[in-house]
């Protein structure tokens, strides 16, 4: 089964920069007012909600009308802004070779564009420190720029990646649920408050959040299979049996998630279909340092 530690390591390559290769997804949409008529001008920004220094500032035209190619595949803030009206702010997957369409319906209000944002600088500055592994330092400088802009959920995502680097789990955890105040649908806070719980063995709590993510991210397997190892921490095996299995329909050439099934499915003495599972796992990462395990495995349930 895949480790709490190694799920831990993932969650500290948040800094890491986006993958340079070649197939990226896409963004469009509308940007509308509340009686249904698109608004030209508004500003959509669209920014990696693991490293925010990579983003796209784009403008709506006559329609309404948005469109950003190119982006990596990972999670994106796509907020939008327009004088006269209240910003929105949303967090959506962005999958290789698809188009992710995400319509914006803006509220009027008392609210005016300027143009660097008053945190940008000091959140900057605390990227830049946790690179030089500066953590202490970085921490006061992402509080600095929450201090600006209390409403950024940006700012409280990364601010819980340093925590977490540091071992400081609990401030980590305080960091998303306030994260999860400002933006309620973030798969990114569900996810890693999950991560978090599961760290220190809380996993009824942990479950919660992973469930959240799989319920705002339908389409992303890692959120099921999240949730399948969650499920088998707590020894809900018909949870994590549904779990890994939507983890597979979602992507059938999961390795991992075969064998996790595989494994599960050892234990219930369901010989059969553990078998064929644990095979295509090996079909699938016959170089995993668990396909050992999975031979002796087969070779032992065919006896």
């Amino acid at each position: 089964m895949v480790t709490r530690a190694t799920n831990l390591a993932a969650l500290l390559l948040l800094f890491a920069l986006p993958s340079q290769g070649t197939v990226t997804g896409t963004v469009r949409g509308v940007v509308s007012d509340k009686q249904g008529n698109p608004l030209e001008g508004v500003t959509v920004t669209i920014s990696q909600v693991q490293y925010s220094a990579v983003k796209y500032v784009l403008k709506t035209n006559k329609k309404g009308e948005y469109f950003q190619i190119g982006l990596a595949p990972d999670y994106y803030r796509i907020k939008a802004e327009k004088d006269g009206f209240l910003p929105f702010s949303t967090e959506k997957r962005v999958a290789m070779q698809v188009v992710t369409e995400v319509d914006i319906v803006l509220e009027k209000g008392q609210y005016f564009v300027g143009g660097k944002s008053p945190g940008e600088d000091d959140y900057k500055q605390g990227l830049q420190l946790y690179q030089e592994g500066k953590y202490e330092d970085s921490v006061q400088a992402l509080l600095r720029a929450i201090e600006k802009e209390p409403f950024e959920p940006i700012y409280k995502n990364n601010l819980g990646v340093v925590y977490t680097k540091m071992g400081k789990y609990d401030e980590a955890i305080d960091a998303y649920a306030k994260m999860l105040e400002i933006q309620p649908q973030s798969y990114t806070a569900n996810k890693m408050l999950g991560e978090l719980y599961g760290v220190k063995k809380e996993y009824d709590k942990a479950k919660s959040f992973y469930k959240k993510a799989a319920e705002l991210s339908p389409d992303d397997p890692d959120a099921f299979f999240n949730l399948g190892a969650c499920s088998m921490n707590l020894q809900d095996y018909a949870a994590a049996r549904e779990a890994f299995s939507k983890a597979i329909s979602i992507k059938p050439d999961f390795a991992a998630a075969y064998y996790q099934l595989g494994m599960l499915l050892v234990n219930q003495n369901e010989t059969e279909e553990a078998v064929k599972n644990l095979e295509k796992f090996l079909e699938l990462a016959p170089g995993h340092p668990n396909a050992a395990v999975a031979k002796q495995l087969i070779e032992f349930l065919k006896k």
